[in-house]
């Protein structure tokens, strides 16, 4: 990343080996080979850029580019390239949703950029119907943000080893991993405001449940109990994979969240 901003622009961090840089250029290919010579000599490793008009397509450009490489992908050239793709070519989009979007007979990401939006919105909703059918047509931000990411819950989970029956045994577990979670929410500086649980039944379907809590909390008997509580919606005749809880924590000052 120090690398990264060495070119004076805007570093937006995406992960630990990935970025955003807010760059207009008149040729980006040249800046983009400059900016892959600025990372080797400083870390001996090799990276691929991928050119954008926006965010998503910058991101989506980046695979294009492995190894080693560039590629350029904008609107001039979006359905070219990833018009007769799978919709889950798309970052953002799960191998759920693509099965959904199969059910409507919706295959590529054409199809999907030409999904009528009503009937979009009546099957995903009135926010993400919409949305999926920009992201097909490869519609996304252009805001480039310096701002450090901050996440905004902390959770713990466990996959059991056998499938496990004994719900006693399941609650122990609930209240070790919210001990953890608590810890990380505290490790932040923040307090938590909302508990979530997940449990995965065998052999593999999940449901989740939260509730939030009276007033901002570190209180682990506080939490714990909103977590333990949760179990009574689920189905306690059934045999369990895994557990996970998941703690949301209030917003630092100055920070965004994403």
């Amino acid at each position: 990343m120090d690398a990264l901003r060495v070119f004076g622009t805007v570093v937006d961090v995406l992960g630990w080996d990935e970025a955003f840089m807010g760059v207009q250029n008149d040729d980006p290919e040249a800046f983009a080979r400059e900016v892959q010579a600025a990372v080797l000599d400083a870390t001996g490793l090799h990276c691929s850029v991928g050119i954008g008009d926006n965010v998503l397509r910058a991101k989506i450009a980046t695979g294009f580019g492995k190894p080693r490489g560039i590629f350029r992908l904008t609107r001039d050239n979006w359905f070219a390239v990833m018009g007769e793709r799978s919709p889950d070519s798309l970052w953002g989009i799960g191998s759920r949703t693509v099965k959904k979007l199969d059910d409507m007979g919706i295959r590529t990401v054409r199809e999907l950029a030409s999904a009528p939006v009503d009937e979009m919105a009546a099957r995903f909703g009135p926010k993400i119907g919409p949305w999926l059918v920009g992201l097909g047509a490869g519609a996304g931000s252009t805001e480039v943000s310096a701002e450090p990411w901050v996440a905004r819950s902390r959770s713990r989970e466990t996959t059991f080893q056998h499938n496990v029956g004994d719900w006693n045994a399941i609650t122990e577990c609930v209240r070790d991993l919210t001990a953890r979670a608590v810890d990380d929410v505290r490790g932040e500086g923040r307090e938590g405001v909302r508990v979530a649980l997940k449990i995965r039944y065998a052999p593999f379907v999940t449901h989740t449940a939260s509730v939030a809590l009276p007033s901002p909390t570190t209180d682990l008997a506080t939490v714990t109990d909103a977590a333990v509580g949760l179990l009574d919606r689920f189905d306690h005749e059934r045999e369990v994979r895994l557990v996970g809880v998941r703690v949301e924590m209030t917003p630092p000052e100055n920070v965004r969240s994403h």
